[in-house]
């Protein structure tokens, strides 16, 4: 899973083993060791009616509708977007998305990575 952080924005880009991995188990992760310490990303599938986010001391917990999970996980489904509303009245917008291979050769693994429907088509 990577996460790009931006202001009051979060984008998560989750590769095909991420995606196999929320379907199957209700949970991905992504842990990165800093110092003595260890800072995480957990995205969850629950039965819930609204999607949640937690600020834990050493991560960030999301906390996602089962059935909007269940039609993003289609073929055809990119991401989408959510808008929620933090405790000082500013608003955190998160962006879930199926990370798809690069068009230019990068220093980068990204053979789990879905095909990018623009490869191959001139831009």
């Amino acid at each position: 899973m990577k996460i790009r952080l931006k202001g009051n924005t979060i984008r998560y880009r989750l590769d095909k083993t991420d995606v196999a991995l929320l379907e199957t188990t209700g949970k991905v992760t992504s842990v990165t060791q800093i110092g003595a310490g260890a800072l995480h990303f957990c995205i969850r599938a629950k039965e819930i009616a609204d999607p949640v986010i937690k600020m834990e001391p050493d991560g960030i917990h999301l906390l996602l509708p089962l059935p909007q999970l269940t039609a993003w996980y289609l073929p055809d489904q990119v991401g989408f977007e959510l808008t929620l509303p933090n405790a000082d009245g500013s608003e955190l917008k998160i962006l879930v998305e199926k990370d798809f291979q690069c068009l230019t050769t990068r220093d980068e693994d990204d053979s789990q990575s879905f095909e990018n429907p623009m490869a191959g088509k001139n831009c």
